[in-house]
């Protein structure tokens, strides 16, 4: 369901809003929403996979390594040393 929201502000604020919402062919209504999405999402607490989702799926291997256990077999076994 859409809602209404009425908002003041100054004549220098509403000659930049009508002069961008001319720049971009767009309405002010949608230069707000676009800007309050923007402000909102910045606000929200980032995860771990926001921060490590650009490394997600860039390492070659195989792709089973936590299930096949031919992959495990050595696992957690120290290096001997001579």
């Amino acid at each position: 369901m859409k809602e209404s929201l009425t908002i003041r502000v100054d004549g220098e604020l509403m000659r930049g809003l009508e002069s961008e919402a001319r720049r971009a062919g767009t309405s002010k209504g949608e230069i707000v929403r676009d800007a309050l999405r923007h402000r909102l999402k910045k606000k929200s607490k980032p995860t771990a996979f926001d921060a490590l989702s650009s490394l997600c799926g860039i390492m070659e291997g195989p792709p089973d390594l936590s299930t096949n256990k031919k992959y495990l077999a050595n696992f957690g076994k120290g290096r001997r040393t001579q």
